[in-house]
């Protein structure tokens, strides 16, 4: 037996070796907290975006000390102020006295009312919407804002300029609606004696709706239809039919008006599909001739069937085209309108301070709940020399 201890050259057999290796520590991450902001969604300061809380109200107004300034002269200098209670999704607005009023969802407020997420507030020609939204929400609703800017961008650089001179005459007005829409218009010289032009409606919102409304579009720019007379209307939307069917397309349909015009013979030819009447208004003849086909719509049946129609168009008249977002609009009292209630606007007198379409689109807007419209304004208007 050896009972001699290890020399320091001899290994310790019962060395232990206790090795710490420190845990990695997550940090705590604060959970995110949901903030009010006031956009401006209609008017001068439209996009602007101001954030406010509990601890920091805001005062909107036409003076530069307000916090939300609107240089309107329907605006009092301090108008009223929007405020926050702790952890709560609504907020509160107080009208400071203001000369012609604060309006919470298009109803006039004395004091101070509840705004809610999503409620809209009216100040003269402004409309501020209320939001209450996580950063990271506020930051994608954002992106998706920029993208849909781009796209809105894309479909207004398409659309031809109007025409001043001439036998015939063309202006227009076209307002997306908050939520790119899918509608489309467009004209040209089909040659030296024949004009065309058209509006296109695609059913939906967002950027599908959108982008199938300008392939429908570039292939009428183009004429890009095959065996296609596009002097013939009925024969335009044949080729359009068989071309957009829906089932290859992503189960989009749309609606279509679709003229001709020749100055020598004064004839206008024309075929709608699913389409309400565009309106021709005849100089001292009161009533308004509708001109409309009762053709299925584009893309809904392949063997579809259309027809064509025509009118002999008088000196000075003038022609409206649009789509249902001009005239489909819910009114500050609460009332959906339709077309009969749009038509006696038709007959108004023209303005001298803007085009015949923004006059109109100023008088639908007059009729119509705050914000934005529901759908998209397209507005076409044709003058025949």
């Amino acid at each position: 037996m050896n009972n001699s201890l290890p020399s320091e050259n001899e290994p310790n057999q019962d060395l232990t070796i206790l090795t710490i290796t420190r845990s990695a520590i997550t940090p705590r991450v604060e959970p995110e907290k949901r903030e009010h902001f006031l956009v401006a969604i209609q008017g001068s300061q439209t996009g602007r975006r101001l954030r406010f809380a509990a601890d920091h109200p805001i005062t909107v107004g036409r003076k530069m000390v307000c916090d939300f300034v609107l240089p309107d002269a329907e605006v009092s200098g301090k108008h009223c102020q929007v405020s926050a209670a702790p952890d709560e999704a609504d907020a509160t607005v107080t009208d400071l006295q203001s000369t012609n009023g604060t309006f919470v969802e298009g109803k006039r407020l004395i004091g101070s009312i509840r705004l809610p997420n999503g409620g809209l507030l009216q100040l003269g020609g402004h409309v501020l919407k209320h939001e209450y939204r996580l950063p990271s929400e506020l930051e994608q609703s954002l992106e998706l804002d920029r993208d849909l800017e781009k796209a809105s961008s894309y479909v207004k650089a398409l659309l031809p300029a109007p025409i001043r001179d001439g036998p015939v005459r063309t202006d227009w007005f076209f307002l997306p609606s908050t939520t790119l829409g899918g509608d489309a218009f467009g004209y040209q010289q089909l040659d030296e004696d024949t004009f065309a032009g058209y509006v296109v409606d695609v059913s939906g919102h967002g950027a599908g709706a959108a982008m199938h409304s300008v392939s429908v579009m570039n292939v009428l720019r183009q004429r890009a239809l095959p065996n296609t007379d596009f002097r013939d209307p009925a024969q335009v939307l044949h080729s359009l039919n068989t071309t957009f069917q829906m089932e290859s397309h992503g189960g989009m349909y749309f609606s279509i008006w679709y003229g001709v015009y020749e100055p020598k013979t004064r004839l206008l030819r024309y075929s709608s599909a699913g389409h309400h009447p565009s309106y021709l208004a005849q100089p001292s003849i009161q009533e308004l001739i509708p001109l409309q086909t009762r053709n299925l719509m584009i893309g809904a049946m392949p063997e579809a069937k259309f027809v064509a129609s025509s009118v002999e168009v008088m000196p000075g008249s003038v022609l409206y085209v649009f789509s249902d977002g001009v005239f489909e609009v819910v009114t500050k009292e609460g009332t959906q309108w339709g077309l009969q209630d749009f038509l006696p606007l038709l007959r108004r007198p023209e303005s001298s301070d803007v085009s015949e379409p923004e006059r109109l689109y100023r008088a639908v807007q007059d009729v119509a709940r705050p914000g934005a419209l529901d759908d998209d304004f397209s507005m076409l208007v044709v003058t025949f020399v």
